[in-house]
Parts: structure tokens; C-alpha cells; sequence
């Protein structure tokens, strides 16, 4: 297994959400990862390899780039809506207090 090869398995072992679920994979690779040149020449635990290889693939630009758009493609506009109004309907309310509270002092002259 070369590093292209590796590169794309330990991706795919960092893709899998359910922690759980991606320590069992883990050890089911262990076999095929202690075969690797990456290996044979570091010795360093897949584990190990995961852990650091999840915090560098999140530091990534191109990959928070891509992260974000994700997000933003999921955003439901109606939501966004939603909130807007309800932002709005706050203000207008505290319009009126504040409205109110100005008309009582300016009463009391």
C-alpha cells in the first residue's frame, strides 16, 4: 500500500462519523496498515496516525472552505426568514416600550 493509497483509506476512516464505528474500522485496517511503506518506515500506531490526520484535514483551507459551503447550501432560507421577523417583531416591541416610557416622562414635565 503506497501513500496515495493510505492517504485515501485514512480519509475515509476520519470521514465516519459515529465514533465507534470508526475505532472498529480502525482495528479492522491495523492488519493491512502495519503492511504499508508508511509504516514499516515511521512505526507509527494507526491511531495515532487518525488522530493527527483528522486535526490536519480540519486545518485545511480547501476542506473548511468546502465544510462551509456545505453549511451554507443547507441553510433553509424560510428559517433565515423566520428568524428575520422574529429579530424584527423584538424590535418593534421594544419600539413601543421605549415609545411608552418617553410619552410618560415627557407627561410628568
Amino acid at each position: 500500500m503506497n501513500n496515495v493509497e493510505l492517504e485515501k483509506k485514512i480519509r475515509e476512516l476520519c470521514a465516519i462519523e459515529n465514533y465507534f464505528d470508526m475505532i472498529e474500522a480502525i482495528a479492522a485496517f491495523e492488519k493491512e496498515y502495519k503492511t504499508s511503506d508508511f509504516y514499516k518506515k515511521t512505526k507509527r500506531s494507526l491511531d495515532v496516525v487518525v488522530k493527527e490526520a483528522r486535526i490536519h484535514y480540519a486545518l485545511q483551507l480547501k476542506d473548511l472552505t468546502r465544510h462551509l459551503q456545505e453549511v451554507i447550501n443547507n441553510l433553509s432560507l424560510e428559517k433565515i426568514s423566520e428568524l428575520l421577523d422574529n429579530i424584527g417583531d423584538v424590535f418593534a416591541k421594544e419600539n413601543e416600550e421605549i415609545k411608552a416610557s418617553a410619552e410618560v416622562f415627557s407627561s410628568l414635565k
